[in-house]
């Protein structure tokens, strides 16, 4: 999987706060943006997401325009976790982890021992001594 941003302005309303900005990460590349506050790395960050109206430029995923996806494909190929969140009930990493795997559920359902084992794996693939007390 491949994720480009082709010269993005992104800001709030007749403002921008990244002009011209583009990227690309591939599938298993780590990308790190770093800057001082205020300088519109969230700003950009929730443009991507969707979060925001991209006000120029392009974002593709694999080449396909991101306007070209609906909710819930993006949602199949798209994760956030923000930076900060007070979860209303205590839940362990692995829950999180498995919630991300809803778009794949059918409506009404809870998630399946594949749902459950493609979780896992993500966690032991970014953090294997996650589940060590």
């Amino acid at each position: 999987m491949k994720l480009e941003v082709r010269d993005a302005v992104c800001g709030y309303g007749k403002k921008n706060i990244v002009s011209g900005i583009s990227v690309n990460v591939s599938s298993g590349e780590i990308l790190c943006l770093l800057g001082p506050n205020g300088v519109g790395k969230t700003t950009f960050f929730k443009t991507i997401l969707g979060f925001l109206k991209l006000k120029s430029g392009e974002i593709l995923i694999d080449g396909k325009n991101i306007h070209n996806y609906s909710r819930k494909q993006l949602a199949k190929i798209i994760g956030y976790v923000p930076q900060l969140h007070t979860p209303t009930f205590p839940f362990k990493v692995f829950d999180v982890v498995l919630m991300g795997r809803t778009a794949h559920i059918p409506m009404f359902s809870s998630p399946s021992k594949k749902d459950r084992y493609i979780a896992e794996k993500a966690l032991e693939d970014t953090c294997p001594f996650y589940n060590i007390p």
